[in-house]
């Protein structure tokens, strides 16, 4: 049984930086060069620096396999929304419903304080996380952001309309 609870400041943020790791190199490796995430370490996620704002999927021997990072928008376009700044599991508790839990968790959080649109950023190319978005509820924009070797749409979820319209 899997549970989704908020991160604890006790967590070992070093496993939550391994599952980032993991999923990055899974999840992307039909859509990201190789040597790129070939040359990733857990040195780059920092999951305890924002511990308040994640929520963690953890299996019955407390381990993690899934996160999801959420909080105020990052980006001055999007500056009144709350965001799903990631999502992340492990390759096998995919296609679970975990992912919808820890979602649904952030959306909670963030509509209970005060955030009644949110926005997440996606790789243009990454449609099986496009597709599990749509079924949240989110819609795509005409807003996109390229950065490096990343271009990115930006997915809108508004708490009072499910159908998704965005209004972009």
């Amino acid at each position: 049984m899997i549970t989704i609870r908020p991160a604890r400041a006790d967590d070992d943020f070093s496993a939550l930086a391994q599952l980032y790791l993991t999923a990055w190199q899974t999840s992307y490796q039909d859509m990201l060069p190789a040597g790129f995430l070939n040359q990733l370490t857990v040195a780059q996620w920092h999951p305890e620096q924002h511990w308040q704002h994640l929520f963690v999927a953890v299996n019955e021997q407390d381990q993690f396999v899934g996160v999801c990072s959420y909080g105020p928008s990052r980006r001055q376009r999007f500056a009144s929304y709350g965001e799903i700044n990631s999502i992340y599991l492990l390759p096998t508790q995919q296609r679970q419903g975990i992912g919808q839990r820890l979602m649904h968790a952030a959306l909670g959080t963030l509509r209970a304080n005060g955030f009644n649109r949110v926005v997440l950023w996606v790789l243009t190319d990454n449609q099986a996380a496009q597709h599990f978005y749509w079924h949240v509820g989110f819609r795509p924009t005409t807003v996109t952001m390229t950065q490096g070797p990343l271009n990115e749409t930006a997915f809108v979820w508004l708490a009072d309309e499910p159908s998704g319209d965005n209004g972009e």
